[in-house]
């Protein structure tokens, strides 16, 4: 993404019009006094941008000003933007936009609205409109738009955090840009692509829906459970009472209710059957065979350990027939020996593995035991005696409660009970070919490569970090937070100094930017704004020519020298890979102190009666 700020302008209640220009690929300084309007500038150009409450100064600035505007550079394009000044808190709705870069010499009229703006905007930023927050917050709900101004956070360093300890990003005491930085760094960081948020959103959809699906099939299957277990119990009932027959199935059985319950069989002593006895008996008889044939096969197991406790007994003869030379033989040695050794080859034959025998009783086992669960499952639907009504009543009772409950339950494979395993398959299909990277393999990427990047930036100015120059980035992605760590250890410490948390705020945003840059990333703009990074050495206090500076630390002159080599190299390692970037910085510094910087650039000296409204054009 290409992009800088031209210039800025004001329009003021005087009908003048108040200018700043900027320039692309320069570190452009606005040096000068306090309250001179360095800080509004940032505010101005936060409050152009789409924000919906300001911070600019009420005094000498907006009681002052009608209008506020940018003239921006986005990718080929220029366009001026303009907003209506806010009257103290309350910001306005009106916006001046040209397409080609016009600046309106007198006051701005209002040609387009806040929301065509934003998608203007957006599209050049690359932000899609079908893109949302993919997990909410106490602010911020799941699948509210990606805000363009989400992205801003990156462009900024204000007075207020370029020293904090523990924040890094400004607008962290907003819960709703708290909120939206862990939910849209990987995008601006071009850890993650807005094509695979939208595939995760996708397979997310579909993975809920296959979960509807699968509740929706538990529940037929629950109910298909309970109109089995309903209709084994209402045919056992039935069948003892003798309104079916025994050996009636289960298909069969619920014809046979529904033709009972519709009057068309209706006589009491239809079915007399002993199936119940039968069933009971043959159970029996296949318990008998079973126990017969496990009996057989462990006598038979016995069998064979006698056999070969005999084998072991005869081992000898081995010996003998090996050493048939050395033994001393009678009349009958011969035969006694060869008869032994018959009898050891046939004792080994029938021990050595198993034989069809016993296979053949496993499974005829096997075959028994299913045959007979089954006819125990029969069983269990058949009662034991036969029952009968004392009175008409109640069997028409019975077949009452037998007609609700065929209708309550209905036919478990009914248009009730869609089959849907046909779109469950589909479904599941769907969510496999929808494949995304793994966001954690290219968060741990990004971190090394941040931390390489801050590591050139530590070597370029080790001597301002003073006991720290030694030591390594590590930044931390959880938390969005720049450590330093100890070669050779794995934990972090706490830097201390506000002079070397100014110099990590420096390094995170400038690695990130370079890796944005390196990755031709398309949603963050390549601009830095920074805001007063010399305040850990002088704070507030003004510097002129020779004023204050007599109480200067000379290690801090350096150190304030080595952060403008720093965002020096910076440009020129953006123009070295090809790459734009615009750096505005508001300070106090004299420009003596970037001298030979050929990257720097001195916009304006606020002194002397010059400001961002000069005093000359006030009322």
């Amino acid at each position: 993404m290409k992009f800088y700020i031209e210039s800025l302008h004001l329009w003021l209640k005087t009908e003048k019009r108040r200018s700043v220009t900027f320039l692309p690929n320069k570190v452009n300084v606005i040096t000068g006094e306090s309250h001179t309007g360095k800080t509004a500038i940032l505010d101005i150009i936060d409050y152009c941008m789409f924000a919906s409450k300001h911070r600019i100064s009420e005094s000498i600035i907006n009681e002052n000003a009608t209008w506020y505007g940018l003239r921006i550079h986005v990718n080929d394009k220029i366009y001026t933007l303009a907003r209506r000044a806010p009257k103290q808190t309350i910001t306005s709705s009106d916006y001046y936009f040209s397409s080609v870069g016009d600046v309106p010499d007198s006051t701005p009229t209002p040609n387009i609205s806040e929301s065509a703006l934003k998608k203007q905007f957006g599209a050049d930023f690359g932000i899609d409109q079908d893109v949302t927050i993919p997990f909410g917050g106490r602010t911020l709900r799941t699948g509210s738009r990606v805000s363009l101004r989400y992205f801003l956070l990156f462009n900024t360093i204000s007075q207020n955090i370029i020293t904090h300890s523990d924040q890094f990003f400004d607008k962290q005491d907003d819960q709703r840009y708290q909120e939206a930085l862990p939910r849209i760094f990987d995008i601006a960081a071009g850890i993650d692509t807005i094509e695979n948020i939208l595939k995760r959103e996708k397979r997310a959809e579909l993975e809920r829906n296959l979960a509807r699906l699968k509740k929706l099939a538990a529940k037929a299957q629950e109910k298909r459970g309970q109109f089995n277990a309903q209709l084994a119990e209402t045919v056992a009932r039935a069948k003892g009472y003798g309104l079916l027959a025994d050996n009636t199935d289960a298909d069969a059985s619920v014809a046979a209710l529904k033709r009972v319950v519709t009057n068309q069989d209706r006589s009491p002593d239809l079915y007399v059957s002993a199936r119940y006895d039968e069933i009971s008996s043959q159970i029996y008889q296949i318990s008998r065979k079973i126990r017969g044939l496990r009996r057989f096969s462990s006598e038979y197991s016995n069998h064979k350990a006698t056999l070969k406790d005999t084998a072991d007994s005869l081992q000898p003869v081995e010996y003998l027939i090996k050493n048939y030379d050395e033994a001393i033989r009678t009349s009958v040695f011969d035969e006694i020996l060869k008869n032994l050794s018959e009898g050891l080859q046939q004792i080994k034959d029938a021990t050595a593995k198993k034989t069809p025998l016993d296979s053949n009783i496993s499974e005829i086992v096997k075959a028994l035991e299913a045959q007979r669960a089954k006819l125990e499952e029969e069983l269990q639907t058949l009662p034991a005696d036969m029952d009968s009504f004392e009175t008409d009543r109640d069997r028409y009772i019975f077949i009452g409660e037998t007609k609700a409950k065929l209708e309550l339950y209905g036919d478990p494979d009914s248009e009730s009970a869609p089959d849907n395993s046909e779109l469950i398959s589909k479904l599941e299909s769907e969510i496999e070919d929808l494949t995304v990277p793994p966001i954690n393999e290219r968060q741990e990427l990004f971190t090394s490569a941040l931390d390489e990047a801050i590591q050139d930036y530590i070597s370029l100015t080790r001597d301002a970090l003073g006991n720290y120059g030694e030591y390594r980035s590590a930044f931390n992605y959880s938390e969005k937070k720049l450590h330093l760590r100890k070669p050779r250890t794995a934990s972090t410490e706490n830097v201390g100094s506000s002079s070397n948390h100014m110099f990590l705020h420096l390094f995170l945003f400038l690695g990130i930017h370079e890796l944005i840059m390196r990755n031709n990333g398309i949603h963050v703009a390549p601009f830095l704004i920074i805001d007063q990074f010399s305040r850990p050495y002088w704070g507030e206090d003004d510097q002129g020519e020779g004023k204050g500076e007599k109480d200067v630390d000379q290690s801090d002159v350096a150190k304030v020298k080595l952060a403008l080599e720093l965002l020096n190299q910076f440009i020129t390692t953006a123009n070295t890979i090809g790459k734009d970037f615009q750096i505005i910085v508001f300070e106090h510094i004299n420009p003596r102190y970037w001298n030979g910087l050929k990257n720097v650039h001195l916009v304006e000296i606020f002194r002397n009666g010059n400001a961002l409204i000069p005093s000359s054009w006030l009322n």
